[in-house]
């Protein structure tokens, strides 16, 4: 039967369920105790899991041919790269900070974001939100090898020693703590939907932004990092891919004629609480890059930037407390 779109055809009705099929020897639950495609998994409600439709439309061939592009391109990038670390062509201050001080924390975060979107999947309520949610996991990993070729090529031709205090960093950095406690409270948040929104809409648009555009790509361009650059704006890519499809799922939640008013009021709620977390991760990073000597002017305007853009991307499906110069 013919749905309309490839989307469509390759998506809707491939995940099973005891509601709507014929489905012997159904796990009963999980391992954890919990049970499979279960409504009582997430707080929000919807007469209709399976209306939701991923604006981006992605389906498994066109994913993979994206990301073959980019990784492309990105390979192509290392290789300059390591020639320019191997000549000694690039800033050692950006080598220790940037690099290794920052670029190479952040796969802590996407490693736990891969774990969180992988969960996601599993409990999610229909196929359509499911196939969204893997390509999601897929890009998070991806992002942590990104940063782990950087890794291994400069090791190659300098070194261990400039990545050694990268563990140190994230386990008990002061200018990383607040961050690291946000993802770990992710990593712990039992309901599915609230850990895929704290990721998609509130710490990579608020934490990631700020980090990897304003100071990660900031830098790249200054000291000459072209693999920074172009892995930056993959994840970028990837970042607004992740945000329509969940801004989606949100605006399908909230448009329900029976739920959707209680929807509305436990999104706010979720937001006013992660939004207070990302704030006070940025502010501590904020803090940490002032040490650096490649730290770029300007960054309580890049903060002011990033603010506006997630106002803009929130529009009116909650009620921010979250400014420029933090919460009120």
């Amino acid at each position: 039967m013919t749905l309309g779109t490839a989307y469509e055809d390759l998506t809707i009705f491939q995940q099973i369920s005891p509601e709507t099929d014929a489905v012997q020897g159904w796990p009963l639950h999980f391992p954890d105790g919990s049970p499979p495609l279960s409504p009582d998994s997430t707080a929000l409600r919807s007469q209709n899991w399976y209306g939701f439709r991923d604006p981006n439309r992605s389906v498994y061939v066109d994913w993979v041919a994206e990301a073959h592009q980019n990784e492309t391109a990105l390979a192509d990038q290392l290789e300059l790269l390591d020639k320019a670390v191997g000549s000694g062509g690039v800033d050692p201050d950006w080598l220790r900070e940037g690099i290794a001080g920052v670029a190479a924390v952040l796969p802590y975060a996407d490693r736990s974001y891969f774990r969180v979107l992988s969960r996601a999947q599993r409990l999610a309520l229909s196929d359509t939100v499911t196939l969204a949610l893997v390509f999601g996991a897929a890009d998070a990993l991806r992002h942590v090898e990104h940063a782990a070729a950087q890794r291994a090529a400069i090791e190659s031709s300098s070194g261990e020693a400039t990545f050694s205090a990268v563990e140190h960093a994230w386990t008990a950095g002061a200018g990383w703590q607040p961050f690291r406690s946000a993802v770990e409270q992710v990593l712990a948040t039992s309901d599915w939907v609230e850990a895929l929104f704290a990721v998609n809409t509130i710490l990579e648009p608020l934490v990631g932004r700020f980090l990897r555009l304003h100071y990660l790509e900031r830098g790249g361009r200054r000291y000459g990092d072209t693999y920074t650059i172009s892995a930056t704006a993959t994840w970028l890519q990837d970042r607004d891919r992740a945000g329509r499809w969940t801004f989606a799922l949100i605006d399908h939640l909230l448009a329900d004629p029976e739920y959707g008013a209680a929807n509305r009021v436990i999104l706010t709620d979720w937001a006013n609480r992660w939004e207070a977390r990302a704030s006070e991760a940025v502010a501590a990073l904020s803090a940490h890059l002032g040490e650096f000597t490649t730290a770029p002017d300007g960054l309580d305007e890049a903060w002011a930037d990033v603010v506006h853009t997630y106002r803009r991307e929130v529009g009116d499906r909650w009620a921010t407390k979250l400014t420029a110069t933090g919460l009120f």
